[in-house]
């Protein structure tokens, strides 16, 4: 028998508007009863608490908060806000006017109902994060987890970087040490041996293609820099070498802030966290809050939760399908997931065509939840990742 009625569940857009006739004029703040959102905040007192969910409940949605709230028995509460956009958007504007710092939590629910890391200008290369950048991994070491010993000499590396460049990488990332689990590190000086010879010959004849150093060495990203690098990675988020602060700083160049439970030869024996996710995020916020207080501009950062970084492959897992809680943060987010061991142990296969195909798949859902850089081995196959994503932005 024949229902009555023809209905369909739709990720509501614009174009969905238009197309029932609705008012073209209204379209734009429209869409904002249509668009769903969940805020999580934290260490709200009791009377923070309940004002946010009496708000919450007089714009027609709710709020959750301990079950002891109401009573005063708890101290602090998390609170889990939901609510279409212009519900949230009621809410903050309800809260300007209330006690307790609450119009300074109305602004900060305000940014992030409408995150976008700001644009990134590195010489006259524009990075606007409308879609997925690709960067292509360009290591110089003889013991690299995947491809350790291929491009250790400046022919080889070259060779490949073009390569990469050819298949469609917006940057390369170029390591001279390995930090693959339980990897030991080498001197400063073997590193800046390995990496600056590439840098320069890259250099002569390409003076547009970006390029990350990758090193937790304050000696190795200035020297690197000088060379011609745009971009430090430091896998140890300043950690490791306490004047890689000031490098950054003195250069002004932009930094990607990679998490990982602590150096590469112990990581892996370091996986307990109280939740991955949140405890990754809070790490990372309070680096952010370090490097913008000495004067770097938030759009210099690049944020990395650090795959494979001390994570156990279910710990890995949960970062990414969470991936989109990082956005909060305001900053634009890299993940480096290509050919990693979480990966071949799910599927069980060391061959590195399934590796790059899973690699891939993993891409696509990644770009999908707003990633903005994929650091990957196999460059071709996240061209198309990236191309395909774009038909569906």
């Amino acid at each position: 028998m024949r229902n009555d009625f023809k209905i369909k569940l739709i990720n509501c857009k614009e174009d969905d508007l238009i197309h029932i006739g609705f008012d073209k004029a209204y379209v734009k703040k429209g869409i904002n009863k249509h668009k769903f959102r969940t805020i999580k905040i934290y260490d709200l007192n009791c009377a923070q608490a309940n004002i946010l969910k009496q708000t919450a409940l007089s714009t027609g949605t709710d709020c959750a908060v301990h079950k002891q709230v109401i009573t005063g028995k708890v101290e602090l509460s998390d609170c889990i806000l939901s609510g279409t956009i212009s519900q949230l958007e009621k809410i903050c504007e309800k809260l300007k006017y209330q006690p307790l710092k609450l119009s300074s939590l109305a602004s900060q629910i305000s940014d992030t109902l409408f995150y976008k890391p700001e644009t990134l200008m590195i010489r006259d290369i524009v990075l606007d994060w409308k879609t997925p950048y690709i960067m292509g991994i360009l290591n110089l070491t003889p013991d690299s987890f995947s491809d350790g010993g291929k491009y250790n000499t400046t022919e080889k590396a070259i060779n490949h970087y073009k390569k990469m460049i050819e298949d469609g990488a917006d940057m390369i990332d170029i390591g001279g040490e390995s930090t693959r689990p339980f990897s030991q590190k080498i001197t400063v000086e073997e590193e800046i041996c390995r990496v600056i010879p590439v840098i320069e010959k890259i250099r002569q004849t390409d003076k547009k293609t970006l390029i990350s150093i990758d090193t937790r060495n304050a000696k190795t990203a200035q020297e690197a820099l000088k060379a011609g690098a745009d971009i430090i990675n430091d896998i140890s988020a300043l950690d490791w070498d306490k004047e890689m602060l000031n490098v950054i700083v003195n250069n002004k160049c932009p930094v990607i802030l990679n998490h990982s439970s602590a150096s590469p030869d112990i990581m892996q024996k370091n996986t307990d966290y109280t939740d991955v996710v949140d405890d990754i995020y809070n790490y990372l916020d309070e680096k952010i809050d370090r490097l913008t207080k000495a004067g770097i501009s938030k759009n210099s950062i690049i944020i990395d939760p650090g795959i494979g970084f001390g994570k156990t492959t279910e710990q890995n897992f949960e970062i990414l399908k969470r991936i989109q809680e990082f956005k909060t943060l305001g900053c634009a987010i890299l993940i480096g997931h290509s050919r990693k061991n979480f990966i071949k142990e799910t599927i069980n296969t060391e061959s590195k065509e399934k590796l790059d195909i899973t690699t891939a798949i993993i891409s696509e859902k990644l770009a999908a939840n707003g990633v903005n850089i994929l650091r990957v081995h196999n460059v071709v196959n996240h061209d198309v990742v990236k191309r395909i994503n774009n038909l569906f932005i």
